[in-house]
């Protein structure tokens, strides 16, 4: 019984990592699953599994991006809109070296990932753009959380009695979705400089 549930667990791992990430606000960070996930697993190895998460994490984040523009291609966006979001899809797309090392940094930081997947999904930019150094930085980051399961859950534990981490995490979270909505009536083609466009 022991075995069976060693074999699935790695899978149902998968499962969560994909779901946590597939959603576009409230999910508890990835992160926190998987140090617990080291702290109680640590004869797992924990490149193979960072491996293993940073895909479900990409491929749940893919499938958020596709949902963005889903709704932008939707009738709930106006014409002038999706025209003033593809100008700064352009602009992402002319400036494919600054803008993947933009995401490569912005994969290894611990701001939460599913508004830049929001956003990004909205301007309808190739997403392999986003995807690939996403995948790196979370591989990396996800190795670390693994690596130091036991010492990152033993300061979580601390912090478990405390209400402060759950008003920080809905405020953040609201107020990244709120920054997402301001993102989309941001009239690109204005702030942006011409030169940048052309």
């Amino acid at each position: 019984m022991r075995a069976m549930n060693e074999v699935l667990s790695v899978p149902l791992l998968f499962c969560a990592v994909l779901v946590l990430n597939l959603m576009p606000a409230f999910a508890p960070p990835t992160w926190m699953l998987l140090t617990f996930w080291g702290f109680h697993r640590p004869e797992d190895s924990p490149w193979l599994l960072a491996v293993l998460a940073a895909t479900a994490a990409s491929l749940g984040r893919v499938g958020l991006a596709r949902m963005a523009q889903a709704w932008a291609r939707s009738r709930w966006m106006s014409a002038a809109r999706r025209d003033n979001l593809q100008s700064l899809a352009q602009l992402v797309d002319k400036r494919r070296g600054t803008s993947a090392l933009s995401f490569l940094l912005f994969a290894f930081s611990p701001l939460p990932s599913n508004v830049l997947f929001l956003a990004y999904g909205l301007t309808r930019a190739p997403l392999w753009l986003l995807v690939l150094p996403f995948f790196i930085g979370r591989f990396v980051s996800y190795g670390l959380a693994l690596a130091g399961g036991a010492y990152a859950a033993e300061a979580l534990q601390a912090q478990i009695g405390s209400a402060l981490p759950w008003i920080y995490f809905v405020t953040s979270q609201s107020l990244m979705l709120l920054a997402v909505w301001g993102f989309s009536r941001v009239n690109w083609r204005r702030v942006l400089p011409a030169r940048w466009l052309d």
